[in-house]
């Protein structure tokens, strides 16, 4: 059992999204959801950037889904891609951020 999962044994999985709950890849919502506690989407917004973040159940396993609907892309990471985040320099996202998005 991941430590996430510790202290839910017994307990229905209900409280995670099912793939599909979002809108299709690029569709624009009317206005962002509103953030729901531990169990539902966690809503970080800036005057730059808003981003809608979820643990989605896949085929696959649990994912992390990051949804921006400014920029109508989404993408969903698992534990091994999360990880691979997490040791990765400053520098990796400067760089990232001097890309134009889609080039």
């Amino acid at each position: 059992m991941d430590q996430d999962d510790a202290g839910t044994e017994g307990r229905s999985d209900s409280h995670l999204f099912q793939v599909g709950d979002w809108p299709a890849e690029g569709a624009l919502l009317g206005e962002l959801p509103r953030g729901g506690g531990s169990d539902g989407p966690i809503v970080i917004s800036n005057e730059f950037a808003d981003v809608v973040v979820s643990r989605v159940r896949t085929r696959n396993g649990v994912r992390l889904d990051i949804w921006s609907p400014r920029r109508g892309s989404r993408i969903q990471l698992d534990a091994v891609e999360l990880d691979c985040i997490s040791y990765q320099p400053k520098e990796a996202f400067t760089e990232m951020l001097e890309r134009r998005p889609g080039g």
